[in-house]
């Protein structure tokens, strides 16, 4: 049985200034919400929070008007105080950023009795926002029982379904639909008559703080996360890839005693890239973990399969490899798991791009007298670009080409940060696609320590260069946890490929997602070429193109589009009805 989407989820609603005619409306999608098992958590000041059947949110009040939703662990003040000393929304916002961390939105109505939403700089937890006549909502998945509440101008955003199609990673800003805004993680809006919104954190103001590179600073931080994030969970699921980003999460996990609470799982291809079992295992002996080998099928991926991926705000393309997330939320489920926890956004936290821009950053801060010839010769063959063609871009970096699709607006502000910067800062923004909803996220908390707020503004701080010294991928990272990692992994230099077997997946979908793409709503709206999009979908051109996967994400696109347009032609019907 696989959960709605929503079962998970909260909706909150603010009728401070409710006329009679929508608080009727809204006393009467309370008593179906109640009716299909949601409750009602708290109401602090006509401020009510509401709470899918299986959420395990915290909701609690915290001050006289302030509501917090989901977990904030302070680093060092209580919330209380903070509350209490900070004399402006802006500044109590900034305040609870700078003191603590963790899954939350905190809710209050200020002093001129306008609703003040926060979201949390990680991501972690959704928020969307909007009107409903004279009522305010906010809600990470709305109900789709609450329908009757949702803006009168919910539509299909075809522009920004669009941008979707063609960069996966704009997935966590604006969902594509008009009439639900986004608030971006390290937000604060305030909504009264007008809007205002506070950008109160972004990654790009951490790059050139001072920082401290050295390995047990990183391995003290990750250890602390790691801890902190799981202590409240009895039973804990995990992957271990047989990578780096996983090895050291799960040797974390062990060094915080909570190997007895955790299960381990590898999963492997059927092609020697895509099989990373001895890897895995000699991690796991390592950590003396717990861990369990399981092989990736190749099957065929059906319309009805994709489908329960179109049910969320956002396309659920976090959940594309339907086997996976499917066996992993069935895992979840039978163990009884609260947390999956992964090594997901180590790659860029911990920087793993080879990318020649890197020495650019070294010049900036260190001059010409940071150019010895071991280095040179150290990134020429990380990089694989020779050290004169490394001198040239250090010397002479090219120009920055300006992007002709939407930025992520983590990335607004990155222009002048050192480019091996700016490049941390764009993966970044695409790893908030993992905290996105997928069968997996229905059925346990994601644990993602290394994209945590305190992990995150560490390793923003530290240099590209410091990041990868040796020069190598992840260098900082792999001497921070040296003694835990096997020498397989911590000497490692390649890294599994799943490219072959999403080319066999899709080639054996193709008798559904050919017509489910070529007769779908993109291809109507001129979203997909139908000429271009049949090449793409020949068998011979799937095995060997670089992005396999590709029709598996228009697949999720499509259902998506399929679904939100039967459920806003639904609505309009029932209102007009009504």
């Amino acid at each position: 049985m696989i959960p709605a989407v929503d079962a998970r989820a909260y909706l909150l609603v603010d009728s401070s200034d409710a006329t009679p005619c929508d608080r009727d409306r809204l006393d009467h999608v309370r008593q179906q919400l109640l009716r299909a098992g949601w409750r009602s958590a708290l109401i602090v000041d006509d401020i009510e929070v509401f709470l899918g059947p299986h959420a395990t949110l915290d909701v609690k009040q915290v001050h006289r008007r302030h509501i917090l939703i989901g977990t904030w662990r302070p680093t060092d003040r209580a919330m209380s105080s903070v509350i209490g000393t900070s004399r402006t929304s802006r500044a109590l916002g900034s305040e609870v950023v700078r003191s603590g961390w963790g899954r939350y939105l905190l809710a209050w109505r200020d002093d001129d009795r306008r609703l003040a939403v926060l979201r949390d700089p990680s991501g972690a937890l959704d928020c969307v926002w909007w009107r409903s006549g004279s009522l305010r909502l906010a809600s990470d998945q709305p109900p789709q029982i609450a329908d009757a509440l949702l803006p009168a101008e919910i539509a299909i955003d075809w522009e920004v379904l669009e941008a979707l199609a063609n960069d996966p990673g704009l997935l966590s800003d604006r969902p594509p639909l008009r009439g639900l805004n986004v608030v971006t993680p390290g937000d604060l809006v305030v909504l009264g008559d007008t809007v205002d919104r506070h950008v109160l954190w972004r990654p790009s103001r951490f790059v050139g703080a001072a920082f401290d590179d050295s390995p047990d600073a990183l391995r003290t931080l990750v250890d602390h996360v790691v801890a902190a994030s799981l202590s409240s969970h009895e039973r804990i699921h995990g992957e271990i890839s047989g990578g780096l980003d996983s090895a050291i999460v799960s040797g974390s996990v062990a060094a915080a005693g909570l190997g007895s609470r955790a299960r381990f799982v590898n999963y492997f291809g059927d092609w020697g890239e895509g099989d990373e079992r001895s890897y895995a295992f000699a991690a796991a002996e390592r950590s003396g973990l717990r861990l369990t080998a399981r092989r990736k099928p190749v099957a065929a991926i059906t319309e009805a399969l994709l489908r329960p991926l179109g049910e969320g705000i956002r396309p659920a393309l976090h959940g594309v490899d339907v086997a996976y997330d499917r066996d992993v939320a069935g895992r979840l489920r039978r163990g009884r798991a609260t947390a999956l926890v992964t090594g997901q956004g180590g790659d860029a936290v911990f920087y793993q791009a080879p990318e020649p821009r890197i020495v650019v950053d070294r010049r900036r801060r260190e001059g010409l007298a940071g150019f010895r010839p071991r280095y040179w010769g150290g990134m020429a063959r990380w990089t694989r670009h020779s050290a004169w063609t490394l001198a040239r871009v250090a010397l002479w970096p090219p120009p920055r080409v300006p992007s002709t699709t939407p930025l992520h607006p983590w990335r607004a502000d990155a222009a002048d940060l050192p480019p091996g910067k700016d490049g941390q800062v764009h993966r970044l923004a695409n790893c908030q696609l993992f905290w996105s909803d997928c069968l997996r996220a229905r059925a346990a908390e994601l644990i993602h320590p290394l994209l945590s707020q305190p992990v995150m503004e560490h390793c923003l701080a530290i240099p590209a260069d410091r990041l990868t010294q040796g020069p190598r991928d992840r260098g900082l990272a792999r001497k921070a946890f040296a003694d835990r990692l096997p020498a397989s992994i911590a000497q490692r230099r390649d890294k599994g490929d799943l490219g072959r077997f999403y080319g066999h997946v899709v080639q054996r979908s193709l008798a559904d997602l050919r017509p489910l793409l070529m007769e779908g709503l993109m291809v109507e709206h001129r979203l997909l070429d139908p000429v271009e999009l049949g090449r793409d979908l020949e068998p011979e051109r799937l095995l060997w193109s670089p992005g396999a996967n590709r029709p598996l994400l228009l697949g999720v696109l499509e259902v998506w589009v399929r679904r939100w347009t039967q459920r806003i032609e639904a609505r309009r019907r029932a209102e007009i009805t009504a």
